[in-house]
């Protein structure tokens, strides 16, 4: 999910929409969860989709996801990388729900935000609380300053529509302004056949390569603002480490951080 403004455009999906691999702890307690309406705009049941199927549509009046496991969701809910959420072994891993939400028309991002927050801990009686722990991530450095092949933005450009695993819905001007497209996306892996930038900041180029990568890519640039850029075709993450570097300029090394992670608890 993404509360803040921006567009990832998918193009040429090779196969199915599926959910992150995750580790799976040995579940020693099962949580069913009976359709339930919270707050009372938000939906929470047991997923009706199709094994390794999921579907992620965000609107102006609606956010709804289907066929999601309860760590994938608090990741889209909280808007964070799936590997900054730590679940207790007590978890159901292999459970997956259906969540929506009609969203009131004077809804902004950050109360639809804090609804399925709060929809989320209550529904599955969870504390969830933010702590800082070392990782091994990637840095995104650009140690020369930016490429040549790396130009500030200058003219406005907008466009309607998020698309997001194979789901497409409308957005206004106002909340679609970043734009980067993956051009065959394989489903798995380091692999497409290029990307554009369009008006995009660095730090949310680098969360969109995060899923396809070992390890999480932190931006390191210390270039703030807007850019347009292309990189080319890759079929590796070794590949797309050299085009950043021989194209923009942009260094990928592996670092510790300390990083923000979701621990998740039952509630008292």
């Amino acid at each position: 999910m993404r509360f803040k403004h921006s567009l990832i455009l998918i193009i040429g999906v090779t196969c199915t929409a599926t959910t992150t691999v995750l580790a799976q702890a040995t579940a020693s307690h099962v949580v069913h969860i009976a359709p339930t309406i919270i707050a009372p705009t938000v939906h929470i049941s047991p997923t009706t989709m199709e094994a390794d199927s999921l579907s992620i549509q965000i609107g102006a009046k609606q956010w709804s996801v289907r066929g999601l496991d309860l760590k994938t969701l608090i990741a889209e809910v909280y808007d964070v990388d799936a590997r900054l959420v730590d679940l207790p072994a007590t978890v159901d891993t292999t459970a997956r729900y259906d969540v929506s939400l009609a969203r009131p028309n004077d809804a902004s991002p950050e109360d639809v935000q804090q609804l399925l927050r709060q929809a989320i801990e209550k529904n599955f009686h969870l504390e969830i609380a933010t702590e800082n722990r070392s990782m091994e991530v990637y840095l995104l450095t650009a140690p020369n300053g930016p490429g040549a092949a790396i130009h500030r933005h200058t003219a406005a450009t907008r466009d309607n529509g998020l698309y997001r695993q194979a789901s497409l819905t409308g957005q206004s001007a106002d909340e679609a302004q970043q734009q980067i497209t993956f051009a065959g996306k394989q489903c798995s892996g380091a692999a497409s056949s290029g990307i554009s930038a369009t008006e995009a900041s660095l730090a949310e180029f680098a969360r969109t390569l995060n899923p396809e990568l070992d390890r999480l890519l932190v931006d390191d640039t210390r270039l703030s603002g807007s850019f347009d850029f292309r990189v080319g075709i890759y079929h590796s993450q070794q590949e797309l480490f050299q085009r950043l570097r021989d194209e923009l300029g942009l260094v990928v090394v592996p670092a510790q951080r300390q990083m923000a992670v979701l621990t998740v608890r039952p509630a008292a």
